[in-house]
């Protein structure tokens, strides 16, 4: 590495050897992952601008497929095991739009529209006599969610049982108490500051915990003075106040920036990079010692790139788990996956659309949930009123 002074020894002779290869293979490995990453972004631009309308256009016509579906829940005459797997279907269909990461549908409307429809159909559902045994059970069951014991009697919570209205009522207003008594006893920014702290022991346990030579001699490093007076003169070249040019100007803010990360981090070997990119003249006066902690850094950082890389290579972020699912294979063979997958969005978008055309009638819809009686029933009111996040992988197994 050019930026670094060695000492005349043959012992400093050898570190430098070995840094220099442990340099080459962080640049390599940087390399790799920008261009990994590169890669991850090109190709969702590619899927976004061939596929985001069509992903659109399935949400939508899903909407008003449920919308349609919601104008059955009061009809009384479908009752029984259809009844449940019209509510299961109107729910699977809600869901499937909620886990799409590209929905622009309100969805929360539509949930809405469903719980209202859900209660107020319940509401003409005789009564139940509900024993104590199940009483007790569901006190049990709520008292555990809240945290506390509950302030109702047994009617009270049989009535609650009864009227999903109020249940839900006395349900937000619970929560909403729990959440205000947690601001005002401090509970949650002690909880927050907890979190925080024990995040900030984790990266320190894999940063710089004492037990691992590398991160503690690459913090060693960092708080060496060579490196403030790197730092300073990083600061005083970047300084944006000092440049008259516009854009000039808005890459030396940009750089301060990384600079000041770097410091936050205790990161000496972007201040390195940083400075044999814009100080050419700079020259790091570095003994044996100083080598061994440049070198326990660059451990450190190769750790991290590799890291970086396997978690872009499995992440469940949308750009990753578009590539994951499409990417594989040739650029053609990519390309045919697309445009196969395009055409799948459409013949959905068209089918959809077709359904809400032609199944009119409750003897239509009869027909059609028939077919999915085999499916399991539905028989707690609650579970389908609560919103439940579908993840992006459940997503593509729908499709």
């Amino acid at each position: 590495m050019s930026i670094i002074n060695t000492s005349a020894s043959s012992q400093s002779r050898n570190r430098s050897q070995t840094l220099e290869k442990l340099w080459q293979d962080y640049e390599k490995k940087q390399l790799r992952n920008k261009r990994y990453q590169t890669k991850l972004e090109g190709f969702y631009r590619e899927f976004t601008s061939q596929l985001l309308e069509k992903e659109q256009a399935v949400c939508d016509a899903s909407a008003q497929w449920v919308r349609h579906l919601l104008t059955f829940v009061p009809r009384k005459s479908i009752k029984g095991r259809q009844r449940e797997a019209l509510l299961e279907w109107i729910d699977e269909e809600i869901s499937i739009i909620e886990s799409n990461p590209f929905n622009p549908i309100n969805t929360h409307e539509i949930r809405d529209s469903f719980t209202s429809l859900l209660m107020a159909y319940q509401a003409t559902l005789p009564k139940q006599d509900i024993g104590q045994h199940e009483l007790d059970a569901f006190r049990e069951e709520l008292e555990s969610m809240f945290g506390f014991e509950l302030d109702i009697d047994d009617a009270q919570l049989s009535e609650l049982i009864d009227e999903p209205a109020k249940f839900q009522a006395f349900f937000e207003q619970k929560l909403a108490e729990q959440h205000n008594k947690a601001f005002d006893d401090g509970d949650a920014e002690n909880a927050f500051e907890q979190d925080e702290a024990e995040y900030d022991a984790q990266e320190d346990d894999f940063f710089f915990e004492s037990s691992q030579p590398e991160q503690a001699l690459s913090l060693e490093l960092f708080s060496d003075k060579t490196m403030t007076k790197l730092y300073r003169q990083l600061a005083n070249q970047f300084h944006p106040d000092k440049e008259p040019e516009a854009a000039k100007k808005a890459l030396k803010k940009e750089l301060m920036q990384q600079l000041s990360q770097a410091k936050k981090s205790k990161d000496a070997v972007a201040l390195l990079m940083l400075a044999l990119e814009y100080l050419p003249e700079y020259k790091l006066e570095a003994d044996a010692d100083m080598i061994k902690r440049i070198e326990a850094a660059l451990q450190v950082k190769i750790s991290l790139l590799n890291q970086d890389y396997q978690s872009m290579q499995n992440g469940d972020d949308i750009k990753s788990m578009i590539w994951q699912r499409f990417g594989s294979g040739s650029k053609a063979s990519r390309a045919r996956e697309l445009a196969q997958y395009g055409d799948h969005l459409t013949i959905e978008t068209e089918e959809l659309l077709a359904k809400v055309t032609k199944i009119k009638t409750v003897q239509a819809i009869q027909k059609e949930l028939n077919q999915r009686s085999r499916r399991g029933s539905f028989n707690d009111i609650f579970d389908l009123a609560m919103f439940n996040d579908e993840t992006f992988d459940e997503f593509w197994q729908y499709k």
